[in-house]
């Protein structure tokens, strides 16, 4: 059986490769979702606090992570999939956003760091990506949203927003504690 399951993955991934080569690289979305991503770590360099580089680094890496599995894992269940692929061999870096999102809740956490600032301005912008970029992603054919809707994608980058909140909030407190 392991042996059926990995010659169809090696189907897959020839098919995925050809498919990114001869249909996606250097294509208009493509090209899209770099300008995209690469402006907004641009933002991110701008507006980073170098006060808290540390901490606010440490909230983009935890988001970037949490995004980044959230994606794999919704992609792996086949909730949702990319029609455009920044690179096709690096999952991390498939989704549309895959910087864009963990910018946001960086700078959302980097501004508001009262618990009340930053659950409404993560409302709002968990509502912004929700039921306004993910449709015009979906509608451009970035992404399919398979057995996913986009309540679930707010709701999902709220919940996302707020763990790594509490952890970074419990890893900053720990290491003033200890200084």
């Amino acid at each position: 059986m392991f042996e059926k399951v990995e010659k169809s993955k090696n189907i897959a991934s020839e098919l995925e490769m050809n498919y990114w080569l001869n249909d996606n690289l250097f294509s208009l979305n493509w090209w899209v979702v770099f300008i995209l991503n690469f402006l907004f770590l641009i933002l991110f360099i701008i507006l980073i606090d170098r006060q808290r580089i540390l901490l606010v680094s440490l909230v983009f890496t935890s988001s970037f992570i949490l995004v980044s599995s959230v994606d794999e894992i919704g992609n792996y269940f086949g909730l949702w999939s990319y029609r455009t692929q920044f690179l096709a061999f690096f999952e991390a870096v498939n989704a549309v956003d895959f910087l864009t999102v963990p910018v946001i809740i960086t700078l959302i956490y980097q501004f508001f760091t009262s618990w009340k600032s930053f659950i409404i301005s993560s409302l709002i912008g968990s509502a912004l990506i929700g039921f306004i970029f993910v449709p015009i992603f979906v509608y451009f054919e970035f992404y399919k949203l398979n057995h996913w809707n986009y309540f679930y994608s707010f709701l999902t980058l709220f919940i996302i927003g707020l763990i790594v909140k509490v952890f970074s909030d419990f890893i900053h407190s720990k290491s003033i504690s200890q200084s």
